[in-house]
């Protein structure tokens, strides 16, 4: 009896519905919020760009497998020891040639493993190439390392190497040795014929020696003038970066980019960060309607240009990294990031006054540059005023020193 009592409490109808129903609908529509809730707030926080516990790349490829590099040093292996036997006096040079050729040719012929298949992502392509040009240097018995990278032309380096420094140029040319560079051109001025020497020793070393001293800008712009390379790369001559990073700019610059910048904005987030010289930079991609590009400009090195770029832009311009920068954006060049190499500021934590008069007249210089080519407010619409009302007054005019005021 009492049970019935309880089952005919429970189906009391509550506004038309058992209370049992009443309760089952309370619980699916609060599951249903906190889904769309859940879901809502996934949305926003990729909207806001904030970055999901697990990073989702588009058509990423995984991580080259230990099985699959290590069939990769096989095949190089074999490759290399091919070669020796037909070639027992090569050259390292000679056999680094060789394998840049054979790998190429694999990546653009589609013979090749998924590695170097058009598609694959750039971790992976350097990991198998890595993995393919080790292999071949010890199959032919000499123990210099070598990473091959599928590029369709020609790409050199072009450093400015301080005349006491012979040990720092050292450590930057091991790096770039591991590169498939034809050239390498080495900028000084006033160096002792001990270092002089020494530089001539690289097998791919072109030495260019001005008695006097000379500014590291005007120095990378003479040593690009030199080199007739698809490809150049523009590196530091003091401070050696990783292998990786600089072969992405060469990558990027093989048909995607005519300017393959560095990127520095990672390491200066907050704007108080920022010294007055990134601030310029960061200005100027500003006014030139690129504010995508952040501060990252040609001053900040390492970068690359294609050689469509240096032949629109001229090696003289390249002197003055930020005028260069601004024509490269004038002229529609392809400009994006290939790498984050991170080194130490060149100005430290704020530019000192001179360095700093310096920078903001380049700055004036590029500015310059970009108002002959597009007027003098840019791309920048005034909506403040209707001039035509005043008969079009502008500061071209002479009449009024500030026509905004």
């Amino acid at each position: 009896m009492e049970r019935l009592k309880r089952r005919a409490r429970a189906s009391r109808k509550v506004g038309g519905v058992s209370r049992a129903a009443a309760a089952s609908k309370r619980r699916y529509r609060t599951q249903r919020g906190r889904r769309s809730a859940a879901k809502g707030t996934r949305y926003r926080r990729r909207r806001a760009g904030a970055a999901p516990s697990v990073p989702f790349v588009p058509f990423a490829r995984p991580a080259a497998s230990a099985a699959s590099l290590a069939a990769w040093r096989r095949e190089g292996m074999t490759l290399g020891a091919a070669w020796r036997s037909e070639h027992p006096s090569g050259t390292p040079e000679e056999l680094k040639s060789y394998v840049q050729e054979r790998w190429t040719r694999m990546a653009r012929d589609g013979s090749g493993k998924p590695g170097t298949a058009p598609g694959a992502g750039w971790a992976e392509i350097w990991e198998r190439g890595k993995a393919f040009g080790e292999g071949a240097m010890e199959g032919a018995g000499l123990p210099s390392g070598f990473v091959p990278v599928p590029l369709q032309g020609s790409a050199a380096a072009v450093l400015y190497a301080e005349p006491m420094s012979a040990r720092s140029l050292t450590s930057v040319l091991s790096v770039l040795d591991l590169l498939p560079l034809t050239e390498i051109v080495i900028v000084s001025g006033n160096a002792p014929e001990s270092w002089l020497t020494a530089a001539r020793s690289h097998p791919k070393a072109t030495i260019a020696h001005d008695p006097d001293a000379v500014h590291a800008d005007v120095g990378r712009a003479l040593g690009a003038k030199l080199t007739g390379a698809d490809i150049v790369l523009f590196v530091d001559g003091e401070q050696p970066a990783p292998a990786e990073e600089l072969a992405r700019f060469l990558w990027e610059c093989d048909g995607r980019l005519d300017v393959a910048l560095n990127d520095v904005s990672p390491e200066h987030r907050m704007f108080n960060e920022r010294n007055a010289v990134l601030r310029l930079h960061e200005f100027l991609n500003v006014t030139l309607g690129r504010a995508d590009l952040k501060m990252n400009t040609m001053a900040s090195l390492p970068f690359a240009l294609s050689r469509n770029a240096l032949d629109s832009l001229g090696s003289a311009l390249l002197a003055v990294p930020v005028k260069a920068h601004a024509a490269a954006v004038l002229r529609g060049l392809r400009i994006g990031t290939a790498g984050e190499v991170r080194g130490p500021s060149p100005f430290g934590a704020e530019a000192p006054p001179p360095l700093l008069r310096v920078a903001a007249g380049d700055h004036i210089e590029a500015w310059r540059e970009a108002m002959t080519a597009r007027g003098s407010r840019l791309h920048f619409v005034d909506r403040a005023r209707n001039r035509g009302a005043v008969g079009g007054v502008t500061a071209d005019a002479g009449i009024h020193h500030n026509p905004d005021e």
